[in-house]
C-alpha cells in the first residue's frame, strides 16, 4: 500500500482541494459520502478517502473534481460524464446534456458570426423549454451577457429593459416576437434576432435578419471552446431585472462566481445527487428556478421543465420525480384540486421547494398533511442573492431565517448602522459569497462599496430572544397610521389565519376624510367554502390578534389578487385602483 494514501489531511486542506466551503465538506462527511475520522470536534481525512470521493463524483457526473470556475464548465462536465438518462425533459422530448451542449455550441457560433462580442448583452425571452437552457449557455460560451426576461412582461417594463440593457441580439419565443412586431422598440445596436420556429422581418428593425432558432440548432456549425475558457470568475454574465412592483425594474448584475455559489447551495442543502430528478414549473428566467437547473446539472441529476402547473402534475404522476419546485399559487391549486396526486407523490418525493412569494402556515400545514414524509423547503432570497430558508419563528410564523448560504454574511442593523440586539428591529444587510456584483448602469465605486459595506436588502427583520433573525417584510411596505408604524405582513398573517381566507394583501391608501394621511385597506380572497363570511367577521377575527390601530379601515373581498408572472402580489396595482366600496 502506498504510504501516502494514509496521510491525514485537515478539513481546511480538503475543502481547498475540492473547491468547496467547509460547511459543504462537513455535510458530505456526515452523510457518509466522504469517509473521514472525527477527532473530538475536528475532522481528518486520508489521501485514499479523498481520492475515492473525487473518483465517485467524477463517475456520477459531479463537479467536485475541482469546483467549476465558469458556468459553461457545468454543462461541459455533465456532457462528458454521459450518464445514461441524465438531461432535461420537456413536452417536446428528452435531451441529454451532450445534446444540450452541442446545441449551445451551435447557437454560440451563430451569435459570434453575427458580430456578438464579449460583454454584449443578449435578451432571451423564451417560455419554459430546453431552448431556454440552451440559449443561456450559448450566450455565456460567446462571452456575452445574458438578459433573461418573462414572456409575460408588461410592455412598459420591456421598453425599459431594452433601453437600459441595449441588447445586441434577441432570442425570442414566437408570441414575444409578435409583441415586438406590434410596437416600435428603441434598438440601437441590434445585430441578430433568433425566433423559435419562425422567420420574418420585424417592423422597425428591418435591417436585421430574423432567423429561425430551431434551424440554427440543427445547423452543423463549428465552435471553438477556447472562446469561453479564457473567461474570469468575476466576469459579468447576467443582468436580471427585478419585478418592478415598486417602480421601474433594476438590472441586477451577477458573475460566474455568484451564480455558482447560489447553485452549489441549492445542490448541497437538500443533498442533490445524480439519482435525483426535479420537476420545475417556476419560470426559468427566475433566479430560483435557474439555480436549480445549475444545481442539478452540477450533480449530474435530471430535470423536467413544465410550462404550467397542469403539465407539472402530469409529469409528477407519470415520471415519479424525487423533487418538485413550485410557487405558492400553484401549490394552492394542487392542494385544493389535485390532493390525490400529492398523496401518491409522497411515496417518491424527497423534498418540495416553494418559493418566490410567502407561504401561509395554514396552507403549509395542508400541504404537509398530504405529504407527511416529504420535507418542504421554503427558500428566502432576492434577485440579488440566494440567501437561505425559512422556518417557524417564536410566534409560529414562517419567518425565521436558517440555513444561510455558506460564505454569505447576514446581519441585522438598526437605523444607526449598528448591529441590532435581541428584540430589536432593523434592516437585513448581506455581504460575501454569492451576492450580486451591483446594478447595471450604476457607478463602479458603488459596486466597490457593496463589497465593503454590504447590500442593504430593504427587508425588515427582528433579532428574537434566541438571537435568530426573523423576517418581518419590506421596509418600504411599513405604513404610518396615525403616527404609528404598521407592518402589512403582520395584518396579512392575522387575516390569513382565518379558516375561510385563502390569501390577503394589505396596502395604504389616502384617507378621504383627512383624519390620517393613510388608512389600511385589506384585499381578501376567500377559499371555496367561504362565501358566507362577512367583512365584520374578518375584522372581529383580527381584533383578537392585533392592536386597534392595526385593524384595516376597509376590507375588500375579491376573487383574485393581481400578481406578477412568478406569483408576487402587485400591491402597487391595488394602491392605484379607484377607491372601492368595501364588500
Amino acid at each position: 500500500m502506498d504510504p501516502s494514501s494514509s496521510k491525514l489531511h485537515t478539513a481546511d486542506d480538503v475543502a481547498s482541494l475540492l473547491g468547496v466551503e467547509l460547511d459543504t465538506l462537513y455535510r458530505y462527511a456526515r452523510r457518509g459520502e466522504l469517509r473521514g475520522l472525527k477527532m473530538g470536534k475536528l475532522w481528518r481525512f486520508t489521501q485514499a478517502d479523498v481520492e475515492e470521493f473525487i473518483q465517485s463524483r467524477r463517475f456520477h457526473g459531479g463537479a467536485l473534481a475541482g469546483a467549476a470556475r465558469l458556468l459553461p464548465e457545468i454543462l461541459d462536465r455533465a456532457a462528458r460524464a454521459n450518464r445514461p438518462g441524465a438531461g432535461i425533459a420537456s413536452a417536446e422530448g428528452r435531451y441529454s446534456y451532450g445534446q444540450i451542449d452541442l446545441w449551445s455550441n451551435r447557437l454560440a457560433a451563430a451569435l459570434m458570426s453575427k458580430g456578438v462580442a464579449r460583454g454584449d448583452r443578449v435578451l432571451v425571452v423564451l417560455p419554459n423549454s430546453v431552448e431556454f437552457v440552451v440559449a443561456c449557455f450559448a450566450v455565456w460560451k460567446a462571452g456575452a451577457v445574458l438578459v433573461p426576461e418573462s414572456t409575460a412582461i408588461r410592455p412598459a417594463n420591456m421598453r425599459h429593459v431594452v433601453e437600459d440593457a441595449r441588447p445586441t441580439a434577441l432570442i425570442l419565443g414566437r408570441s414575444v416576437a409578435e409583441q415586438f412586431e406590434a410596437a416600435c422598440w428603441p434598438f440601437q445596436d441590434l445585430k441578430a434576432v433568433f425566433v423559435q420556429n419562425q422567420t420574418f422581418a420585424l417592423s422597425g428593425i428591418e435591417s436585421t435578419e430574423v432567423e429561425s432558432l430551431n434551424a440554427v440548432l440543427e445547423a452543423d456549425a463549428p465552435f471553438d471552446s477556447r472562446t469561453w475558457r479564457g473567461g474570469q470568475s468575476d466576469d459579468i454574465v447576467s443582468i436580471t431585472y427585478t419585478s418592478g412592483s415598486t417602480g421601474l425594474p433594476k438590472g441586477v448584475i451577477h458573475t460566474h462566481a455568484s451564480w455558482l455559489a447560489g447553485a452549489e447551495f441549492s445542490r448541497d442543502y437538500p443533498g442533490v445527487t445524480a439519482n435525483d430528478c426535479i420537476v420545475i414549473s417556476l419560470p426559468l428566467y427566475h433566479g430560483l428556478a435557474f439555480r436549480q437547473v445549475l444545481a442539478y446539472m452540477m450533480a449530474g441529476g435530471s430535470m423536467i421543465v413544465a410550462t404550467d402547473i397542469y403539465q407539472a402534475l402530469k409529469w409528477l404522476r407519470e415520471q415519479r420525480p424525487t423533487a418538485l419546485l413550485l410557487v405558492p399559487a400553484a401549490c394552492g391549486i394542487m392542494i385544493d384540486h389535485f390532493a390525490p396526486v400529492l398523496r401518491e407523490a409522497d411515496d417518491h418525493l424527497r423534498y418540495v421547494e416553494i418559493g418566490s412569494a410567502p407561504m401561509s402556515p395554514e396552507r403549509l400545514n395542508a400541504l404537509r398533511q398530504l405529504l407527511p414524509t416529504t420535507p418542504v423547503h421554503l427558500p428566502y432570497g432576492l434577485t440579488e442573492a440566494r440567501v437561505g430558508f425559512l422556518e417557524r419563528g417564536e410566534e409560529g410564523r414562517l419567518n425565521r431565517i436558517s440555513g444561510v448560504s455558506p460564505g454569505l454574511e447576514l446581519r441585522v442593523v438598526n437605523g444607526d448602522g449598528r448591529p441590532a440586539g435581541k428584540g430589536e428591529t432593523g434592516e437585513i444587510v448581506l455581504r460575501g459569497r454569492g451576492l450580486m456584483k451591483g446594478y447595471w448602469g450604476h457607478p463602479a465605486d458603488e459596486r466597490a462599496r457593496l463589497e465593503v459595506d454590504g447590500f442593504h436588502s430593504g427587508d425588515l427583520a427582528r433579532v428574537n430572544s434566541r438571537g435568530d433573525v426573523e423576517l418581518l417584510g419590506r421596509m418600504d411596505d411599513v405604513l404610518k397610521i396615525g403616527g404609528r408604524k404598521v407592518i402589512p405582513h403582520e395584518v396579512e398573517a392575522a387575516l390569513n389565519s382565518h379558516p375561510a381566507v385563502g390569501e390577503s394583501a394589505v396596502v395604504g391608501r389616502p384617507d378621504p376624510k383627512g383624519v390620517f394621511e393613510l388608512e389600511l385597506h385589506a384585499f381578501v380572497v376567500l377559499k371555496g367554502r367561504g362565501e358566507g363570511v362577512t367583512t365584520e367577521e374578518l375584522l372581529d377575527h383580527c381584533r383578537k390578534q392585533l392592536e386597534p390601530y392595526k385593524l384595516p379601515a376597509h376590507v375588500h373581498i375579491r376573487k383574485s389578487l393581481p400578481k406578477s408572472a412568478v406569483g408576487k402580489v402587485l400591491k402597487t396595482v391595488l394602491q392605484a385602483e379607484p377607491q372601492a366600496q368595501a364588500g
